[in-house]
């Protein structure tokens, strides 16, 4: 019996190291409006010709910009040193004091991070676009590949559009594809519990009745 269970132990830990990469791995990963800022200044504050932006970003003012499930969700795919791709995250630090009650930026780096590629992939062929490179930046329904600042009214637009609407009646691409991103990790934990625990109880119900059976 005592070989039984040590087996018994052994199993379910052995499983447990199996099932944990499938469930913890393989996420897209994402960074909010003031989390892309630092990141930003950290990889632009020694550029030359970046200094006046690298200034902005620094003086920006977050304070109205807080994570809220009311607020619109904008998706933005990122390179890292992506000189457009600063350009438009510094775009958005700037608008957040008047438009920060209104979004959320959901920043997603696409060059290290071949899930963030592939979702970027996926929200391109649902919208019809064609991804080729980055900035990507969506709202809504609605979509901007690349940034030049003629885009900003629109963008500021759309915003506005958006949140005007109910919550349940918001167009939200990513949303909609079900996308399971590094902050839904808790509920992994949870998952990964219920199936050892499962194992567990199957496992230890064949060896009593193995022992009873002999």
């Amino acid at each position: 019996m005592k070989n039984k269970l040590v087996f018994l132990v052994v199993g379910i830990f052995g499983l447990t190291l199996f099932v944990t990469p499938n469930i913890v791995s393989a996420k897209t990963e994402t960074t909010d409006l003031k989390e892309t800022v630092k990141e930003e200044i950290e990889l632009f504050k020694s550029a030359d010709g970046y200094e006046d932006y690298v200034k902005q970003l620094e003086e920006a003012d977050l304070s109205n910009y807080e994570e809220s499930k009311d607020k619109v969700n904008i998706y933005f795919f990122r390179g890292s040193t992506c000189s457009h791709c600063f350009e438009a995250t510094v775009f958005f630090a700037n608008i957040a004091q008047e438009y920060g009650q209104y979004f959320n930026l959901k920043a997603y780096e696409v060059w290290s991070n071949n899930d963030n590629a592939a979702l970027m992939e996926k929200v391109g062929n649902k919208l019809g676009d064609d991804v080729s490179g980055v900035p990507y930046i969506v709202i809504g329904k609605k979509s901007w590949t690349g940034y030049a600042s003629s885009y900003d009214d629109a963008i500021k637009s759309e915003i506005k559009s958006q949140y005007d609407k109910k919550v349940s009646d918001r167009d939200d691409v990513v949303k909609n594809l079900n996308v399971k991103d590094s902050t839904s990790s808790s509920s992994d934990v949870v998952a990964l519990l219920i199936i050892v625990l499962a194992v567990a109880g199957i496992t230890t119900g064949i060896v009593y009745t193995r022992k009873n059976a002999s």
